[in-house]
């Protein structure tokens, strides 16, 4: 294969993951002329100023705009309490709170507020403490973010639907249901619209009913 990895590169890349080698990942190396280079890392950064491949979320940010705008979010609201252990394929990472300070610090001049959500919208207690209605929650239990996920019922209008061959996302096509789903995100899909249109008419209805109840207060007569 004229794309695999040299022996030497491979034998150095897997002792850099076990820890004895002297190269670690960073910025291209290749830029610099580096014959120990394993990825051009400088096609995965993110846009703006002070940008870093190692960002809030340590799977990844993504690149130019989104990345940029994905990095503020785990800076600022959306913070992600994520590290790899040593039991884990990746290098060994522990997280902490002091370095995600000093990357937002360095990155956009912000503080890391993890309690945020909680004590604007009450995302502690959806129900009784942000009085919300109407939420549809859904988790493809193949994605390891559906374990951070509501995936249970929380009221007759805050609803969990969990797809037990989802992935990342593949509820959230564009385009779907197409042929390339499964047939249980097919299944989803069918479902999800159906709550939004229910939910959408009740929401006309109630519009309707408070229009008429203002026009008779003030004096207008009203025909249904």
């Amino acid at each position: 294969d004229d794309d695999a990895m040299p022996l030497g590169k491979m034998d150095s890349f897997l002792a850099m993951l076990a820890g004895t080698g002297k190269t670690s990942f960073g910025l291209s190396l290749a830029a610099r002329g580096d014959s120990h280079c394993f990825f051009n890392m400088s096609s995965q950064l993110p846009s703006g100023e002070n940008a870093t491949i190692t960002g809030g979320d340590w799977s990844g940010v993504g690149t130019g705009n989104n990345g940029e705008i994905w990095d503020l979010q785990t800076c600022t609201f959306l913070v992600e309490r994520i590290g790899f252990s040593p039991r884990s394929m990746f290098p060994n990472r522990p997280w902490t709170m002091d370095w995600l300070r000093s990357h937002c610090a360095a990155r956009f001049g912000v503080e890391p507020k993890p309690f945020e959500y909680r004590k604007r919208w009450r995302f502690d207690d959806l129900v009784k403490g942000a009085n919300a209605t109407r939420i549809l929650f859904t988790n493809g239990l193949n994605d390891g973010w559906s374990v951070g996920g509501i995936k249970e019922d929380l009221s007759d209008s805050i609803l969990a639907l969990n797809l037990e061959t989802g992935a990342h996302h593949s509820d959230l096509s564009h385009q779907g249901p197409t042929e390339a789903d499964t047939k249980e995100v097919k299944k989803a899909f069918r479902k999800i619209s159906k709550i939004l249109d229910n939910w959408l008419d009740e929401v006309k209805r109630e519009s309707r009913a408070s229009e008429a109840k203002l026009l008779r207060l003030s004096g207008y007569k009203v025909v249904d």
